[in-house]
């Protein structure tokens, strides 16, 4: 199997299922085929697990761009009790970005887009508020999370989809296109390219930016431009409903209130 398809497929060396879990894992379960040189990893696996009370988790290694070692632990879905596999499907989250990051970086090497065109106006947006400052945010500040958005000071549209369906009267959970049109009505917290703040939002706008450039949806762009030749054949969107769900996808499980995930 191919390195980079193994590390993009999981994406995370400890991919661990479930942003909360309550019942301890008294014993791990393992899948995929062991190997007696590498099972201090076995055991430094299990004992994670057990230890942070996962659900379950994957690990993959590589040594001189061939896989040597995967293998599942745990549970993909407490309910039905299905074990992690080596091939399991977990959600890579912010690890997205880089992916966006490399998509953006393809058009502006193409030509198609400059980093530091204004993205309001290649998305044709029009900001309610705060306008002047809003017309002002760049591919490149949107990319270096320097956009003008701090979820410290205010919050993080991205995980408000619930929250910004009902605002707008549509219908939950609230997609890209509602999250965009919402923050259209709010201020940035502070003034574009003058200091660094981690924003989801950012990257939101650069996967549009990336659909309006290309005229493909995100995925599919991404798909066929960053992925494949990579090697990569597995990757997709995640859904925000259960029932999207992938094929071989594990079961994530939360506390608390439930407030929605655009990203």
């Amino acid at each position: 199997m191919h390195l980079r398809t193994v590390f993009l497929g999981n994406m995370l060396l400890l991919a661990a299922p479930g942003l909360a879990a309550t019942a301890e894992v008294e014993s791990v379960g393992m899948t995929g085929r062991g190997d007696k040189r590498l099972e201090p990893l076995d055991r430094l696996m299990t004992d994670f697990v057990s230890r942070h009370q996962l659900p379950g988790a994957s690990l993959a290694v590589t040594r001189n761009g061939r896989l040597v070692y995967a293998r599942g632990f745990g549970l993909a879905d407490r309910q039905s009790g299905d074990p992690v596999l080596p091939t399991s499907r977990f959600r890579i989250a912010s690890l997205s970005k880089p992916v966006t990051s490399v998509a953006i970086l393809q058009l502006v090497e193409a030509g198609r887009l400059k980093l530091d065109d204004p993205v309001a106006e290649i998305l044709g947006l029009e900001p309610e508020v705060d306008a002047k400052r809003s017309r002002r945010v760049t591919v490149r500040q949107c990319l270096q999370h320097t956009g003008g958005w701090d979820r410290s000071d205010s919050f993080d549209p991205m995980f408000q989809s619930i929250r910004i369906s009902r605002v707008l009267d549509t219908k939950a959970p609230a997609g890209p296109a509602e999250v965009i049109r919402f923050m259209q009505k709010w201020p940035l917290d502070f003034d574009p390219g003058t200091r660094y703040a981690y924003s989801n939002y950012g990257y939101c706008l650069l996967g549009r930016v990336i659909e309006k450039i290309s005229g493909q949806s995100y995925e599919r762009y991404v798909q066929a431009r960053v992925l494949k030749p990579m090697g990569v054949t597995r990757m997709r969107i995640g859904r925000t409903r259960i029932e999207g769900r992938a094929k071989g996808e594990v079961r994530y499980h939360v506390d608390g209130e439930k407030v929605g995930l655009s990203v």
